[in-house]
């Protein structure tokens, strides 16, 4: 497996592209889990600022 380097304020990180992927898979399931939630009015949990809340969404009409 190759590793990719990158400049991330003024340092060298190795960043391995498995975690790359992961990450890209994560936001996906958090967007698919923010549309089923959004489908029954219920709310996602989150960690935001230091603390977990809760983010509401709106039902969707005409579904």
């Amino acid at each position: 497996m190759k590793k990719q380097t990158i400049n991330l304020n003024q340092k060298q990180l190795k960043r391995d592209p498995d975690l790359a992927a992961a990450e890209i898979a994560m936001r996906r399931a958090a967007a698919k889990a923010r549309q089923k939630a959004q489908q029954v009015s219920a709310g996602v949990m989150l960690w935001k600022d230091g603390q977990v809340v809760e983010e509401r969404q709106q039902k969707l009409s005409g579904k």
